[in-house]
């Protein structure tokens, strides 16, 4: 019975974390935009939403915000795609985290990795990288590897400010989950997935943390990465709270 209590009492912690960020969300969005379905889709992909988000986010004294998943139910997921890719001469892992906002993954990551790893945190608001850094600076003595980094770049998703084949990995946490809910959305999801290609080295992964069904999902990734020779495949997430989380992996071909 203390067990079941346990597990029930995680879960109701979690759904309400989840529904205050959303809450949390739907204000911003109203405070942009009008109160109907299409103003808030409209206001969903804009860049004002969410400087207004992490403004309130801010005001609250928030540093650090996980949609779905943290590090403790990601690092063991992501672990076997953190290698160099074969045809690469660098020394170290490279990474994306796709519009990270304050969440902490790539930061401890960057702090628990032995092997050398440097992480470029993007994000189209500058706040959140600002309020990131500052952390990564505190922590930065407690860095495992020294060669060990992180970078930050304001960025928008859909046209990144970065050369072909930049990465061996991208992270997507939630990041595509917003763009494909915003008006036009399963075009502009469909972009951003092409350019997280296109910054990947052969070999390398997208991995995406959703919330959205395989049977959706799964036909975005198919239908954005069919002329690129990606493979794409999924592993469900196992939870303490009975939420149900997929992670999405897509490998570039070539």
């Amino acid at each position: 019975h203390v067990g079941r209590m346990s597990a029930c009492s995680g879960r109701l912690l979690h759904v309400v974390g989840v529904l205050t960020g959303r809450g949390l969300i739907e204000r911003c969005l109203s405070s942009v935009s009008g109160t109907n379905e299409g103003d808030l889709a409209n206001a969903m992909g804009k860049r004002a939403t969410w400087e207004n988000f992490y403004k309130t986010q801010s005001e609250r004294g928030t540093k650090q915000f996980d949609w779905f998943v943290g590090y403790q139910e990601v690092i063991d997921l992501v672990s076997p795609y953190l290698h160099r890719c074969t045809d690469t001469q660098k020394s170290h892992v490279v990474g994306l985290d796709l519009g990270c906002g304050l969440s902490d993954v790539a930061l401890k990551m960057c702090v628990s990795s032995e092997e050398p790893i440097r992480i470029v945190c993007a994000d189209v608001v500058m706040s959140p990288l600002a309020t990131m850094q500052q952390q990564y600076q505190s922590m930065r003595e407690s860095v495992r590897n020294s060669e060990s980094h992180l970078l930050f770049a304001m960025a928008d998703a859909s046209h990144l400010p970065f050369k072909d084949g930049s990465f061996g990995f991208v992270l997507d946490k939630g990041t595509t989950d917003v763009i494909i809910r915003s008006s036009k959305g399963g075009e502009k999801a469909k972009t951003v997935v092409q350019e997280s290609l296109r910054v990947l080295q052969c070999g390398g992964h997208i991995l995406q943390f959703s919330d959205e069904d395989p049977d959706v999902r799964l036909t975005l990734l198919n239908n954005a990465t069919r002329e690129h020779g990606a493979a794409v495949t999924f592993k469900e997430i196992p939870t303490s709270h009975g939420m149900e989380y997929f992670m999405y992996i897509v490998q570039k071909g070539g």
